[in-house]
């Protein structure tokens, strides 16, 4: 396996379009309030049109930002399709804008157009009693268990442009072809549910979204729409199913990040990374019962700060809930609510 190399070797510039090969295109978009520096955009001739594959959150000026990047680059260009990874609101939130103002197709996965649109219904003002039993047997410290009550939650639909429209399903193994290219639809899970990604061997290109990153592993977040869920099991299937696929010489083009080469490898690394942190946990539950919350360390390898609070606790559950799915690990309820997790014999 080859080592990994950014296809880059500077940090881009927000806003800016770079060529990654003939009618393919790199577009980082700004992404204001959220956790990375940008997310990933990218932008295919397609014929006479164009095709765009995500489109960054409904924040900021980021409407305006693809207007200026579409005026310029372009402006006689109709807008096809917009192909969509995941539901998140940094890759689907300005989707729905787009199709309406463009008048192109949505075309994503039916779990990714599903969750999109009712996770856009549900608006709450003050956090739902749902969420707040989830908090609470994560083991969320009873500080900042005050301070995220007393505020007005993040709702999905504060960074998502309303989908007025219908959408043309994705699925696995099928292709799609733009510019004459052929594309391979490959499905991941962990990250997002039902998580498209595109491969062309004869570009030698993957359009990754989320599913493999090359600095840092995706958020594989648990959440209370779904607080049993099992992300790093689905995680770690996905990496292996991709694995098989996967060719040193793919330039992979990731949501996040810089282009890189040296797929085969980062997919093995994603892989032991979570189950060392996995053989850690363990370790650390062999000698005292603890929440999810009080893993961070265990898992991270690193001390957690406010603003990673959130994301830490949300993944912090996706790996002991692999562990209690799989038999390693059984809960128990504490007087405060959290879950306490132990080990079994079966370790």
């Amino acid at each position: 396996m080859k080592k990994i190399e950014f296809v880059f070797q500077e940090n881009p510039e927000t806003g800016k379009l770079y060529q990654i090969t003939e009618g393919v295109f790199w577009f980082p978009m700004p992404l204001p309030m959220m956790g990375p520096d940008y997310v990933n955009c990218y932008i295919l001739e397609d014929g006479q049109d164009i095709a765009l594959v995500d489109t960054g959150a409904n924040l900021g000026d980021c409407k305006e930002i693809w207007e200026n990047i579409l005026h310029e680059n372009f402006p006689k260009r109709r807008i096809s399709n917009i192909y969509v990874t995941h539901h998140h609101p940094d890759h689907i939130g300005l989707a729905g804008w787009l199709c309406e103002k463009y008048g192109a197709e949505m075309i994503c996965s039916r779990t990714a157009y599903l969750m999109a649109k009712m996770l856009s219904l549900d608006v709450h003002e003050k956090v739902s009693p749902s969420t707040e039993l989830f908090w609470r047997q994560a083991g969320m410290s009873p500080e900042m268990l005050e301070e995220k009550l007393s505020s007005r939650p993040f709702n999905f639909g504060d960074g998502v442009s309303p989908l007025e429209k219908g959408f043309i399903r994705l699925s696995e193994n099928e292709i799609i072809t733009i510019n004459g290219v052929d594309w391979t639809v490959r499905m991941g899970n962990g990250h997002a549910p039902e998580h498209a990604t595109f491969w062309s061997n004869e570009l030698n290109l993957v359009l990754a979204g989320d599913q493999v990153l090359a600095g840092i592993s995706s958020n594989l977040g648990v959440y209370p729409t779904e607080p049993n869920a099992d992300t790093v099991g689905d995680w770690i299937v996905s990496c292996e199913k991709f694995l098989e696929v996967a060719r040193d010489e793919h330039v992979v083009l990731p949501g996040h990040g810089r282009p890189f080469t040296g797929l085969p490898k980062r997919l093995v690394q994603l892989i032991e990374n979570h189950r060392s942190a996995l053989k850690r946990i363990k370790q650390d539950l062999n000698s005292s019962s603890k929440t999810a919350v009080e893993l961070f360390k265990t898992i991270f390898k690193r001390d957690i700060n406010k603003r990673e609070y959130m994301l830490a606790l949300h993944e912090a559950v996706g790996h002991v809930n692999h562990l209690y799915k799989t038999g390693m690990v059984y809960r128990d309820v504490r007087s405060d609510g959290a879950y306490i997790y132990e080990l079994t014999n079966n370790n």
